[in-house]
Protein backbone atom coordinates (compact mmCIF):
# COMPACT_ATOMS: atom_id res chain seq x y z
CA UNK A 1 0.00 0.00 0.00
CA UNK A 2 1.10 3.37 -0.86
CA UNK A 3 1.19 6.50 1.70
CA UNK A 4 -1.46 7.93 -0.15
CA UNK A 5 -3.96 5.58 -0.37
CA UNK A 6 -3.45 4.75 3.51
CA UNK A 7 -4.13 8.28 4.55
CA UNK A 8 -7.60 8.10 2.52
CA UNK A 9 -8.34 4.99 4.57
CA UNK A 10 -7.40 7.18 7.86
CA UNK A 11 -9.61 10.76 6.32
CA UNK A 12 -12.42 7.89 6.03
CA UNK A 13 -12.73 6.32 8.99
CA UNK A 14 -15.54 6.50 11.36
CA UNK A 15 -13.33 9.07 13.87
CA UNK A 16 -11.62 11.60 11.50
CA UNK A 17 -14.01 11.90 8.91
CA UNK A 18 -16.09 13.89 11.27
CA UNK A 19 -13.78 16.52 11.56
CA UNK A 20 -12.71 19.13 9.40
CA UNK A 21 -10.58 18.63 6.31
CA UNK A 22 -7.91 20.97 7.53
CA UNK A 23 -7.23 19.28 10.88
CA UNK A 24 -7.19 16.62 8.93
CA UNK A 25 -4.67 18.13 6.80
CA UNK A 26 -2.71 18.47 10.03
CA UNK A 27 -3.23 15.07 11.51
CA UNK A 28 -2.63 12.96 8.05
CA UNK A 29 1.00 15.49 7.39
CA UNK A 30 2.99 14.26 9.97
CA UNK A 31 2.05 10.15 9.57
CA UNK A 32 4.43 7.48 8.48
CA UNK A 33 3.01 3.86 6.89
CA UNK A 34 4.49 0.51 9.24
CA UNK A 35 4.84 -2.33 7.72
CA UNK A 36 3.69 -4.97 10.68
CA UNK A 37 3.89 -8.79 10.03
CA UNK A 38 1.58 -11.70 11.41
CA UNK A 39 1.80 -12.56 14.69
CA UNK A 40 4.78 -8.96 15.25
CA UNK A 41 4.04 -7.30 18.41
CA UNK A 42 3.51 -3.41 17.80
CA UNK A 43 4.37 -2.53 21.80
CA UNK A 44 3.85 -4.30 24.76
CA UNK A 45 2.76 -4.14 28.77
CA UNK A 46 4.94 -1.28 30.05
CA UNK A 47 6.35 -0.48 26.28
CA UNK A 48 7.20 3.64 27.09
CA UNK A 49 4.66 5.80 25.38
CA UNK A 50 5.49 6.08 21.93
CA UNK A 51 2.69 7.30 19.28
CA UNK A 52 -0.95 7.44 18.25
CA UNK A 53 -1.92 4.47 15.01
CA UNK A 54 -4.51 4.48 12.46
CA UNK A 55 -4.82 0.81 11.07
CA UNK A 56 -5.53 0.84 7.38
CA UNK A 57 -5.29 -2.85 6.39
CA UNK A 58 -5.09 -6.27 8.18
CA UNK A 59 -5.82 -6.91 11.59
CA UNK A 60 -4.92 -6.89 15.17
CA UNK A 61 -5.73 -7.59 18.41
CA UNK A 62 -5.12 -5.91 21.82
CA UNK A 63 -4.50 -7.99 24.85
CA UNK A 64 -4.63 -6.98 28.49
CA UNK A 65 -3.31 -8.92 31.86
CA UNK A 66 -5.69 -10.28 33.35
CA UNK A 67 -4.65 -11.37 37.46
CA UNK A 68 -5.96 -14.70 36.90
CA UNK A 69 -5.70 -15.59 33.26
CA UNK A 70 -2.69 -14.13 32.66
CA UNK A 71 -2.49 -12.27 29.28
CA UNK A 72 -5.89 -12.48 27.56
CA UNK A 73 -7.44 -11.17 24.48
CA UNK A 74 -9.46 -7.89 24.96
CA UNK A 75 -10.38 -6.21 21.55
CA UNK A 76 -9.97 -6.96 17.65
CA UNK A 77 -9.04 -3.92 15.55
CA UNK A 78 -9.85 -3.65 11.90
CA UNK A 79 -8.97 -0.95 9.42
CA UNK A 80 -10.09 2.31 10.26
CA UNK A 81 -9.15 2.01 14.13
CA UNK A 82 -7.19 4.79 15.74
CA UNK A 83 -5.58 3.53 19.20
CA UNK A 84 -2.49 4.77 21.68
CA UNK A 85 -4.01 7.88 22.17
CA UNK A 86 -4.06 7.65 26.08
CA UNK A 87 -0.62 6.88 26.79
CA UNK A 88 1.22 8.69 23.88
CA UNK A 89 -0.45 11.84 24.71
CA UNK A 90 -0.27 10.96 28.47
CA UNK A 91 3.27 10.28 28.67
CA UNK A 92 2.62 6.56 30.37
CA UNK A 93 3.44 3.41 29.91
CA UNK A 94 1.45 1.39 27.89
CA UNK A 95 -1.24 -0.55 29.95
CA UNK A 96 -1.91 -3.04 26.77
CA UNK A 97 0.03 -5.05 24.21
CA UNK A 98 -1.13 -5.06 19.99
CA UNK A 99 -0.15 -8.40 17.93
CA UNK A 100 -0.92 -7.91 14.43
CA UNK A 101 -3.33 -11.46 13.59
CA UNK A 102 -2.33 -10.62 9.80
CA UNK A 103 -0.05 -8.86 7.51
CA UNK A 104 -1.00 -5.36 8.74
CA UNK A 105 -0.09 -1.73 8.05
CA UNK A 106 -0.49 1.14 10.28
CA UNK A 107 -0.28 4.79 9.92
CA UNK A 108 1.61 6.34 13.35
CA UNK A 109 2.22 9.80 14.83
CA UNK A 110 5.16 10.04 16.98
CA UNK A 111 4.85 11.81 19.93
CA UNK A 112 7.39 14.27 18.84
CA UNK A 113 4.91 15.12 15.83
CA UNK A 114 1.89 15.04 18.19
CA UNK A 115 3.73 18.12 20.33
CA UNK A 116 4.89 19.93 17.41
CA UNK A 117 1.34 20.10 16.04
CA UNK A 118 -0.49 21.03 19.25
CA UNK A 119 2.49 23.64 19.73
CA UNK A 120 1.73 25.07 15.66
CA UNK A 121 -1.98 24.34 16.74
CA UNK A 122 -3.77 24.50 20.49
CA UNK A 123 -6.95 23.84 19.14
CA UNK A 124 -5.51 20.55 17.97
CA UNK A 125 -6.00 19.26 21.72
CA UNK A 126 -9.66 18.73 21.25
CA UNK A 127 -9.22 16.82 17.98
CA UNK A 128 -7.15 13.87 20.17
CA UNK A 129 -9.49 14.50 23.48
CA UNK A 130 -12.60 13.70 21.03
CA UNK A 131 -10.26 10.84 20.22
CA UNK A 132 -9.93 9.01 23.58
CA UNK A 133 -13.99 9.92 24.11
CA UNK A 134 -14.76 8.01 20.80
CA UNK A 135 -12.70 4.79 22.00
CA UNK A 136 -14.21 4.82 25.59
CA UNK A 137 -17.56 3.72 24.74
CA UNK A 138 -15.64 0.28 22.75
CA UNK A 139 -13.99 -0.01 26.43
CA UNK A 140 -17.54 0.28 28.11
CA UNK A 141 -19.17 -2.17 25.61
CA UNK A 142 -16.39 -4.70 26.55
CA UNK A 143 -16.89 -3.98 30.22
CA UNK A 144 -20.81 -4.71 29.82
CA UNK A 145 -20.52 -7.81 27.70
CA UNK A 146 -18.84 -9.46 31.36
CA UNK A 147 -22.02 -8.17 33.19
CA UNK A 148 -24.21 -10.30 31.29
CA UNK A 149 -24.67 -13.61 33.42
CA UNK A 150 -26.57 -15.66 30.78
CA UNK A 151 -23.38 -17.38 29.02
CA UNK A 152 -25.35 -17.39 25.22
CA UNK A 153 -25.97 -14.03 25.67
CA UNK A 154 -22.72 -12.96 27.23
CA UNK A 155 -21.14 -15.26 24.09
CA UNK A 156 -23.38 -13.72 21.70
CA UNK A 157 -22.16 -9.84 23.03
CA UNK A 158 -18.36 -10.71 23.02
CA UNK A 159 -19.08 -11.76 19.26
CA UNK A 160 -20.59 -8.67 18.47
CA UNK A 161 -18.23 -6.14 20.04
CA UNK A 162 -14.88 -8.14 18.53
CA UNK A 163 -16.67 -7.58 15.41
CA UNK A 164 -17.25 -3.97 15.36
CA UNK A 165 -20.50 -3.12 17.43
CA UNK A 166 -20.63 0.19 18.51
CA UNK A 167 -23.39 1.69 20.40
CA UNK A 168 -25.43 3.23 17.68
CA UNK A 169 -23.05 1.16 14.72
CA UNK A 170 -23.60 -2.53 13.49
CA UNK A 171 -20.88 -3.83 10.63
CA UNK A 172 -22.65 -4.78 7.69
CA UNK A 173 -21.75 -7.83 5.66
CA UNK A 174 -19.50 -10.75 7.15
CA UNK A 175 -16.97 -10.63 9.74
CA UNK A 176 -13.98 -12.77 10.77
CA UNK A 177 -12.45 -12.37 14.15
CA UNK A 178 -8.98 -14.09 14.15
CA UNK A 179 -9.54 -15.92 17.89
CA UNK A 180 -9.37 -19.77 18.42
CA UNK A 181 -12.21 -21.02 20.80
CA UNK A 182 -9.84 -21.00 23.62
CA UNK A 183 -9.12 -17.38 23.49
CA UNK A 184 -12.71 -16.38 23.00
CA UNK A 185 -13.48 -18.25 25.67
CA UNK A 186 -10.87 -16.21 27.96
CA UNK A 187 -11.92 -12.87 26.65
CA UNK A 188 -15.46 -13.95 27.45
CA UNK A 189 -14.18 -15.36 31.32
CA UNK A 190 -16.35 -19.06 30.05
CA UNK A 191 -14.89 -22.40 29.73
CA UNK A 192 -14.06 -23.67 26.36
CA UNK A 193 -16.63 -26.42 26.51
CA UNK A 194 -19.29 -23.50 27.35
CA UNK A 195 -18.50 -21.87 24.51
CA UNK A 196 -17.39 -25.16 22.21
CA UNK A 197 -21.15 -26.04 22.59
CA UNK A 198 -22.42 -22.26 22.64
CA UNK A 199 -20.85 -21.53 19.20
CA UNK A 200 -22.01 -24.94 17.75
CA UNK A 201 -25.75 -24.19 18.02
CA UNK A 202 -24.98 -20.71 16.15
CA UNK A 203 -22.63 -22.39 13.03
CA UNK A 204 -26.01 -24.82 13.23
CA UNK A 205 -28.69 -21.94 13.23
CA UNK A 206 -26.37 -20.44 10.32
CA UNK A 207 -25.01 -17.44 12.50
CA UNK A 208 -21.17 -18.50 12.45
CA UNK A 209 -18.73 -20.26 11.19
CA UNK A 210 -15.95 -21.57 12.26
CA UNK A 211 -12.41 -21.70 10.30
CA UNK A 212 -8.64 -22.69 11.54
CA UNK A 213 -7.98 -20.12 14.35
CA UNK A 214 -11.04 -17.95 13.46
CA UNK A 215 -14.37 -17.79 13.29
CA UNK A 216 -17.14 -15.67 10.75
CA UNK A 217 -19.66 -14.21 11.75
CA UNK A 218 -22.05 -14.42 8.66
CA UNK A 219 -25.09 -12.58 9.86
CA UNK A 220 -24.59 -9.75 12.60
CA UNK A 221 -28.35 -8.67 12.73
CA UNK A 222 -29.41 -12.30 13.48
CA UNK A 223 -26.42 -11.95 16.48
CA UNK A 224 -27.80 -8.59 17.46
CA UNK A 225 -31.11 -10.30 17.78
CA UNK A 226 -30.15 -12.77 20.31
CA UNK A 227 -28.81 -10.09 22.66
CA UNK A 228 -31.33 -7.54 22.18
CA UNK A 229 -34.53 -10.15 22.89
CA UNK A 230 -31.83 -11.72 26.21
CA UNK A 231 -31.66 -8.19 27.24
CA UNK A 232 -35.53 -7.63 26.91
CA UNK A 233 -36.15 -10.78 28.99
Amino acid sequence: MQLEEAIAIARNSRWLSQHERRAQDLLCSRMRLVNLPKNRTLFDVEDSASEVYCLVSGCAVITVPHPVQGMIHGHVMFAGKWFGEPAALGKRPRIMSVVARRPTELLALSQTAIVDLLKSDPALNWLFFNLMAWNVEEYLLHAVDLMIVDPRIRLCSRLLTFGGRLLNFLPMGPVSIPLTQEELAAASNMSRSTVFHLLGELVTQGICELGYRELRILDMARLAAIVEAGSAG
